[in-house]
């Protein structure tokens, strides 16, 4: 009898389980089905979330990048830009230089003219008094001859009466 008292006993125990469950089940079905559907939508609405601030973050990685491009370009326009300014600047600068250089030898060329003509008409000058100073000497010299003082007055004599 203690086997079958045994099987009755088992049978019995799980019938008030089942019973139990059963009970549970029918006073917790309701809010154990609001928990879970709560649980469900909450997992659903912080998917949903997750999905859109992914969405957005790709929104906004696009966005950048799209800055960044956007920044590249008009860095290199400005770099181009900036070459241009600076290649013409340099060619400004070396035509002003050019031409100051040119004006500076102009000048310069004047000043050398000037003082070359200076220069000539001092020697001229030079030479001028150098052989009136050697031509009286020599006449000086010459005139020291009594015979040539003589013959240079009787000339002299002459011409003026042929004159007057």
């Amino acid at each position: 009898m203690s086997e079958g008292h045994h099987a009755v006993e088992l049978v019995w125990k799980g019938l008030n389980i089942l019973a139990f469950l059963g009970i549970v089940y029918w006073l917790g079905r309701k809010p154990i089905s609001e928990a879970f559907n709560r649980y469900f939508h909450g997992l659903t609405e912080r998917l949903l979330s997750s999905e859109k601030e992914l969405s957005q973050a790709r929104e906004d990685i696009n966005k950048a990048q799209e800055s960044l491009q956007d920044a590249q370009r008009r860095y290199q326009e400005q770099l181009k830009l900036a070459h241009e300014t600076a290649r013409l600047m340099k060619e400004e600068e070396e035509k002003k230089s050019q031409e100051v250089a040119s004006r500076i030898k102009d000048k310069a060329r004047e000043v050398i003219d000037i003082e070359l003509k200076k220069a000539k008409e001092e020697l001229l000058r030079y030479g001028s008094e150098r052989a009136k100073e050697i031509a009286v000497d020599m006449l000086n010299k010459r005139f020291e001859d009594k015979q040539l003082q003589k013959a240079y007055i009787e000339k002299t004599l002459k011409k003026l009466e042929a004159q007057g």
